[in-house]
């Protein structure tokens, strides 16, 4: 089912909650906001376009390769360790580092295999109708449906759009509820998934460390004048804002007074602080974004990131279609719960807030900013690469070379030189640099490498322990997190594939999906126009 579809902006999988993208790198949709802020509140426009694949399996099976070292269409494949043209065997992952409990929290909820356990593989979609396929490669529910969502709880049922209303569903077809109450409860269901998207594009997932009473507090207006009620409904301040710009979080929340004024007050009503721009975001984590009002700005883009992030079908860490914003022209700023400028908005750039900071530019110099608005990278002459925010990654590009770097966020000092032409995360674990016509999958526990390959052969994003390399839309190899070649696509069957998801993956030949295992056996025969692994 495509989410995106029932108003969520982002329902891709989540491969590896940890790399975001910072800066430029290949994209598989395109999306455009137009933004005009004046004194009055911001009004956006935005305009998304996303081009969706999804994957089928079928069961026949296809012949497996144990060796770890093969060639095949020019392609050559190596597993070996320590020093590899100029690569020197350096750990890059921190022994001491510890992903943030929350991300840890999500994960739990990304990584649910309870509809494998039931015997559900994945929706399919056949005829322009949708349905389920199970484990065992036979259809579980026939595909009858317009759309149909795997719910979020993973308990497995389903909602199920058909001509005439919404459907909660049983796999076997029998309704649990419809009509009213049931969109309702979607909503909830879809409104969770974007929460999490939404947290989790960045790594700055919220932590509600103090709970304040008027984080529940709700606005409501008489005659113009805008005040608050609690869960109850009861007045706990008395409407007299012109305008109330954010909720409350953190015992704060923005509005306009009298006196046409953007301040801050408190839970009381009290106010704090006049704050710097009217367009400001609510406090998340102890820092509120504003932006500086200009006219117009176009975004830079959403680029898919090498290692995504978001919740759908294909669900999981290291994945994905998903998105994150490269600096998008918008002259942001952070301030303290005191109301103190942490980040101004008066550098050339800043971009969106993560778990560890983020990165300003200040005349024409890149350097990273931690939370408390102190530079960790000092700037220099830098571009942005993408960030792991699990492991508090960044790779920085040197403008004086155009070589990849690895800088660790928490200490600020760089675990990997300048000698690679890039570097992409693709697992938790694993990264993928290249140098010069090599191509290679490097272990940060050891800092080994594990797989070599041609530079012009791409290293696909980890799901668990197993990922595709391919050349384009051919020449398609399953490898291991050692680099072991698990199969070989020798008969050039395969044109597109997607992240493994417990244990399989979408693959598509001869212009349909099915599903392999990931000893490249088909457990979905390739006759369905989309699949999605739950």
């Amino acid at each position: 089912m495509n989410i995106n579809k029932k108003s969520v902006l982002v329902a891709c999988v989540l491969a590896a909650m940890s790399a975001t993208t910072f800066a430029a790198s290949s994209t598989t949709f395109t999306s455009s906001t137009t933004v005009t802020n004046h004194d009055t509140p911001t009004s956006t426009s935005t305009r998304v376009t996303r081009e969706q694949h999804t994957t089928t399996t079928s069961s026949s099976s296809v012949s497996t390769i144990e060796s770890s070292s093969a060639k095949s269409s020019g392609v050559s494949v190596s597993v070996g360790a320590g020093r590899v043209a100029d690569h020197v065997a350096v750990p890059i992952l921190s022994t001491q580092h510890q992903p943030p409990a929350a991300l840890k929290s999500i994960q739990a909820v990304i990584d649910n295999d309870n509809f494998i356990k039931l015997g559900q593989l994945a929706t399919i979609k056949q005829k322009g109708k949708w349905g389920v396929v199970g484990t065992d490669g036979k259809i579980l529910l026939e595909p009858q449906y317009l759309d149909i969502d795997p719910s979020l709880s993973a308990d497995g049922t389903y909602y199920a759009y058909t001509k005439k209303t919404l459907e909660h569903i049983n796999i076997d077809g029998s309704v649990i509820s419809s009509g009213v109450d049931t969109y309702g409860d979607h909503d909830k269901d879809i409104l969770a998934r974007r929460e999490m998207v939404k947290n989790l594009s960045n790594g700055d997932v919220k932590i509600n460390s103090v709970s304040y009473p008027s984080d529940s507090y709700t606005a409501f207006s008489v005659k113009n004048k805008w005040g608050f009620v609690d869960a109850s409904n009861k007045t706990v301040i008395e409407p007299q804002f012109k305008e109330v710009y954010t909720k409350f979080s953190e015992d704060r929340a923005f509005v306009k007074n009298t006196n046409g004024k953007t301040i801050a007050i408190d839970g009381s009503g009290n106010p704090l602080f006049e704050v710097p721009s009217n367009d400001v975001d609510e406090y998340k984590n102890g820092l509120a974004e504003y932006r500086r009002h200009i006219s117009k700005f176009n975004l830079g883009g959403f680029l898919s990131m090498a290692v995504g992030i978001g919740l759908s079908s294909q669900g999981g860490i290291y994945y994905g279609d998903a998105w994150n914003p490269v600096y998008d022209g918008v002259k942001r700023g952070y301030i303290n719960r005191s109301g103190n400028i942490v980040i101004d908005s008066k550098n050339d750039a800043v971009w969106p807030m993560t778990a560890y900071g983020t990165l300003v530019k200040n005349q024409g110099k890149l350097g990273f900013m931690n939370r408390k608005g102190n530079y960790i990278i000092q700037p220099g002459n830098y571009d942005a690469g993408e960030v792991d925010n699990i492991n508090a990654l960044l790779v920085l590009i040197n403008k004086d070379n155009g070589n990849a770097g690895i800088f660790n966020l928490e200490t600020g000092k760089q675990v990997t030189p300048f000698i690679y032409n890039s570097i992409n995360f693709v697992s938790s674990t694993r990264i993928v640099a290249t140098k010069g016509e090599n191509k290679y999958l490097i272990d940060m526990q050891s800092g080994n490498v594990v797989f070599t390959t041609t530079k012009d052969m791409t290293i696909d994003v980890f799901g668990g322990s197993y990922t595709w390399v391919h050349k384009g839309a051919s020449d398609y190899q399953l490898i291991d997190d050692s680099g072991k070649v698990l199969f070989r696509d020798k008969d050039k069957m395969i044109s597109k594939t997607t992240p493994f998801r417990h244990g399989y993956s979408a693959v598509k030949s001869n212009g349909k999906w099915g599903i392999m295992n990931a000893n490249g056996e088909w457990v979905v025969q390739p006759m369905y126009d989309e699949v999605n692994v739950l």
